[in-house]
């Protein structure tokens, strides 16, 4: 979103706090959503954000042509980082799921469906796209991938992700 993107120019060329804290709140709520989606925690999704928006504002104003998509490439190298250390330090198998009832069954099934069959990065395409709204080019700039690749990976992604949900296989 260039608009998003305008508000953090803003702030560093003239120091504009009301503009970072628009930005703050356009994009905190999807961020958090994504890190979520991702398998994040959401106490962990809270700390994450805060140290990705932490991050951003050491290093966006040196270069600030796409603040939004460094945020979200920040924040996806925070929850790899992380996801890491809890697989290190959790060699045990963990407790089973709790069942899920209703929607939140099928909710969870999707999710499982997503994290199973396709690879981190398609899983980021797809959750940046259809969970947060994301256009193909801002996943492009956040991914660091051509436009093209991205509405690729996202069609291949879509396309396995019902064959398997038509198997029953979610």
């Amino acid at each position: 979103m260039a608009a998003t993107d305008a508000l953090v120019r803003r702030w560093c060329r003239e120091g504009d706090e009301q503009a970072f804290t628009a930005f703050y709140r356009a994009e905190a709520p999807r961020l958090w959503k994504l890190l979520l989606a991702r398998g994040a925690g959401p106490e962990e999704a809270y700390d994450l954000l805060a140290e990705a928006f932490l991050r951003l504002v050491r290093t966006v104003c040196r270069d600030p042509t796409a603040p939004r998509a460094l945020l979200y490439r920040i924040a996806l190298n925070l929850l790899v980082d992380h996801q890491r250390r809890q697989a290190t330090a959790r060699r045990l198998a963990p407790d089973p799921p709790e069942p899920a009832v209703g929607d939140a069954a099928e909710h969870e099934a999707l999710r499982r469906l997503v994290r199973e069959r396709l690879g981190p990065d398609e899983q980021n395409i797809v959750l940046m796209r259809y969970w947060i709204g994301m256009t193909h080019r801002e996943i492009a700039t956040a991914l660091g991938l051509p436009e093209g690749t991205v509405r690729r990976r996202a069609a291949e992604a879509l396309a396995r992700l019902r064959a398997a949900w038509r198997e029953g296989d979610g």
